[in-house]
């Protein structure tokens, strides 16, 4: 949870050889069921590296909507896009 109704998923990695099995959805599913149960999440949000041809459009189809482009002070490289959705 980073504030009292706002949850954020971190991370999905899914081994490439198993993709497209449902695995992230149940995982995805999982995190959203925990964050709205027992910690009362009613939005969500993820950071997905600009470019992430898997991670955009997953996110993108469980209805998460970009919302902004975050560069990293530490990592200028690293270019973060923001996206989040109501749950």
């Amino acid at each position: 949870m980073i504030d009292e109704e706002v949850g954020e998923l971190f991370i999905i990695y899914i081994d490439p050889t198993r993709r497209n099995e449902g695995i992230g959805t149940k995982l995805l599913d999982a995190v959203t069921k925990q964050q709205k149960d027992e910690y009362g999440a009613k939005e969500q949000w993820v950071s997905v590296q600009k470019g992430n041809m898997k991670g955009i459009p997953f996110y993108e189809a469980k209805g998460f909507k970009f919302q902004y482009e975050k560069v990293p002070e530490e990592d200028p490289s690293y270019i973060k896009l923001r996206y989040s959705r109501k749950i």
